[in-house]
């Protein structure tokens, strides 16, 4: 965006070669004072930031990022850390891959404890992958497994990526109950 401030200059100015030169410099400063003022602006917004900006969200929440990650992954990742806490339901996860772009479906198997995402091999990055399974990992019950099928062809062949997270343990205790002290 150009400022041109010789618009604003008053009419008897409009011949004045000297005027116009410095209006011509000063908004050349203006603009790269506006330009840089409006990327800082965006730089507080993880999902607009430019790559110095995401830096500063990945020190802040302690990202180490690789060197092969794009802004948009960079961006998600610290999008994944700084989430806030909220009930973890299944509309919440579908509402999150959704809010990622990350193009999965996630059902539940009551009875098996066992949640189900699946997606298609031509739609999903190795990526993306990833992050569901850092997303399942942190948000699923100790008590839930997950599974992660992937459609490799239009057959809708699967291959199966089983994770079980957590122990069942059960215990029984049995305490005397020492009654004398009650009897007068």
């Amino acid at each position: 965006m150009v400022n041109d401030l010789a618009n604003y200059l008053p009419d008897y100015y409009n011949d004045v070669y000297e005027m116009q030169a410095i209006m011509h410099a000063q908004g050349g400063v203006l603009d790269k004072a506006e330009s840089e003022q409006f990327r800082l602006l965006l730089n507080q917004f993880v999902t607009q930031t430019d790559a110095k900006g995401i830096s500063v969200f990945e020190d802040q929440v302690g990202i180490k990022p690789a060197p092969n990650d794009d802004l948009e992954t960079r961006q998600n990742k610290v999008l994944m850390r700084l989430l806030p806490p909220r009930p973890i339901t299944i509309g919440y996860l579908r509402e999150l891959f959704a809010t990622l772009k990350i193009p999965v479906t996630i059902t539940v198997e009551r009875a098996k404890r066992n949640a189900i995402v699946e997606a298609k091999n031509a739609e999903i990055e190795g990526k993306q992958i990833e992050n569901v399974r850092y997303l399942l990992n942190i948000y699923l019950p100790a008590n839930m497994s997950y599974e992660i099928r992937i459609a490799l062809n239009e057959a809708q062949t699967t291959k199966d990526i089983k994770f079980g997270v957590g122990t069942w343990s059960k215990a029984t205790v049995a305490v005397p109950a020492n009654t004398s002290q009650f009897i007068n």
